[in-house]
């Protein structure tokens, strides 16, 4: 296990993000600050002491790795536990740290944050064992930079998305048409049609697009790895491909895809106002669940990125998945926020 001084130190800044939002978040926001939060910074602490003990003495230790998942599990238990304290029906102003407002509560909303996030640790997996490849490049990212752009894709990535999003609705206003888009709802009229959650599932017109959706998300996999046998190379295009439509989301759905009636304000399942700019850019990270979550996605990659084993990897990514339910779980029921 290699983790150079730059990780270490991209880990440390990561680290103490995470702690000083659930700070904040206790004593602002909760009013609470007790013995968990104490809990989790002795273990940030102690994650941080090894790490720069095993830097200066040059021994590389797996006690890093184990250190590091604990405090993955304690970080990210107590992010969905605060998460669930901060929720408000009667909220209208967005959370930068932590959603806690009603805004993307919608069934719409769980549909695109369940996309986009499938989506991410697809490509995720892929450029996992493609980064350390010499011949691996992405055009305009310096090839000593590729880890560090995988460790940031979850706070990278949509923020990309939004900014192309918003080109669009530019150019849109430019051009002095009152119509405009938002990536879920384009996402939402194109798997359910009218943006209506249809009651009978058996209705082909959602069944298709998560069939296609499935489609690509295999093709891209079997492209990549070559699973299957289909493909006489395997290649990187695939992820191009994919990176390219997930920051590039809004334009290809609203110029390939949708027709310009679904992007009518009347179909629109955003009840953000588009002229509150201040409060629109908190809502751009309450809808991706908030900046405390998205770093702690990024710590879990960077974790994951360090395991060798694939078959370790996932096994060290359910285990943080499920610790972190149950852990948030545990402290829903034991202590009312």
């Amino acid at each position: 296990m290699d983790i150079n001084r730059l990780t270490r130190t991209f880990t440390y800044i990561i680290i103490t993000i995470i702690l000083v939002s659930i700070l904040y978040n206790d004593i602002v926001n909760l009013e609470l600050n007790g013995y968990i939060f104490v809990i989790t910074s002795l273990l940030a602490f102690l994650t941080i002491g090894v790490f720069i003990y095993s830097a200066e003495s040059g021994k590389a230790s797996q006690i890093q790795l184990f250190l590091l998942g604990i405090y993955i599990i304690s970080a990210t238990g107590y992010t969905i536990y605060q998460w669930h304290g901060l929720y408000d029906e009667s909220k209208d102003e967005c959370g930068f740290l932590l959603p806690h407002s009603n805004n993307f509560n919608k069934s719409q909303y769980h549909l695109y944050r369940i996309i986009y996030l499938v989506t991410l640790i697809v490509i995720v997996s892929l450029l996992q064992f493609k980064v350390d490849n010499e011949g691996f490049s992405i055009p305009g990212i310096p090839g000593q930079y590729l880890h560090y752009f995988l460790f940031m894709i979850p706070i990278i990535l949509p923020i990309l998305t939004e900014v192309n999003d918003w080109l669009m609705n530019l150019v849109y206003s430019i051009g002095e048409k009152e119509k405009g888009s938002n990536p879920e709802t384009l996402l939402a009229n194109f798997f359910l049609g009218n943006s209506e959650w249809p009651t009978d599932w058996g209705n082909l017109r959602i069944i298709m697009p998560i069939l296609f959706y499935l489609l690509l998300m295999l093709t891209m996999i079997d492209s990549s790895y070559g699973i299957t046998g289909f493909w006489t190379t395997k290649g990187n295009t695939s992820i191009y491909i994919a990176l390219f439509i997930v920051v590039f989301f809004s334009f290809i759905m609203g110029t390939i895809f949708i027709q310009d009636c679904s992007l009518e304000d009347s179909n629109k399942i955003s009840d953000i106002d588009p002229d509150d700019y201040t409060n629109r850019f908190e809502c751009v990270f309450e809808k991706y669940g908030g900046l405390q979550t998205l770093t702690c996605i990024s710590l879990i990659i960077l974790l994951i990125y360090h395991i060798k084993n694939p078959v370790y990897k996932i096994l060290f990514f359910l285990i943080i998945c499920l610790g972190s339910w149950g852990l948030s779980t545990t402290y829903m029921i034991s202590i009312k926020p």
